[in-house]
């Protein structure tokens, strides 16, 4: 399930993407797998006997999770391209979130890196730390890690402090942040 804070518009360079509707701070919670996202193995997919075309075509519209399984998101999410200075990245909790303050009409992207595909893509997101292909490399190379970490780590301390659009969609399937185990509900301050 994605936030209400994206559409769909065409890129420059890239197809479609997801373009923020509005300003959206760094530490709000924009994304997470809601029961309505579809999950199905590698073996349902026939995805061994795919050919690297169709591996690039289902790339298009599902991700690879560690488990091997494949997220047919539910929404939009889909269209969120690859940056390698992505401004959402997975924060290994069970929900995505801005690392980088996201302008009103800047497309919001996500880091493909941290998906588990067995093939290369070009990169074409022209960031000055661009890695020119994504290779899908696990683990991930210590570096990227530990830069996704400082940037994750920050957001997160910001989660409070920020209006959260899924809130309730969050308590409800008590999804837990990585700072230890303390309920989502239970960081944010009611006034």
């Amino acid at each position: 399930m994605i936030a209400k804070l994206f559409e769909v518009k065409e890129t420059k360079n890239r197809g479609k993407g997801l373009f923020a509707i509005e300003s959206i701070p760094k530490g709000t919670i924009v994304c997470f797998e809601c029961n309505n996202c579809r999950t199905v193995s590698a073996s349902e997919l026939g995805y061994d006997n795919m050919s690297e075309k169709e591996k690039m075509a289902l790339l298009d519209y599902a991700y690879r999770k560690k488990d091997g399984t494949f997220v047919l998101p539910c929404d939009e999410t889909r269209y969120m391209n690859h940056s390698c200075n992505a401004n959402i990245l997975t924060a290994d909790a069970g929900f995505d979130i801005v690392v980088r303050d996201i302008k009103k009409g800047e497309e919001a992207t996500y880091d493909y890196r941290d998906f588990y595909e067995d093939i290369k893509i070009l990169c074409c997101c022209g960031e000055e730390n661009c890695c020119k292909v994504v290779d899908f490399k696990h683990p991930i190379p210590t570096e990227l890690k530990q830069f996704w970490t400082m940037r994750i780590n920050v957001a997160l301390k910001l989660v409070n402090t920020v209006n959260q659009p899924l809130k309730e969609e969050l308590k409800q399937k008590s999804i837990f942040l990585s700072l230890g185990d303390t309920l989502l509900d239970k960081l944010y301050v009611d006034e």
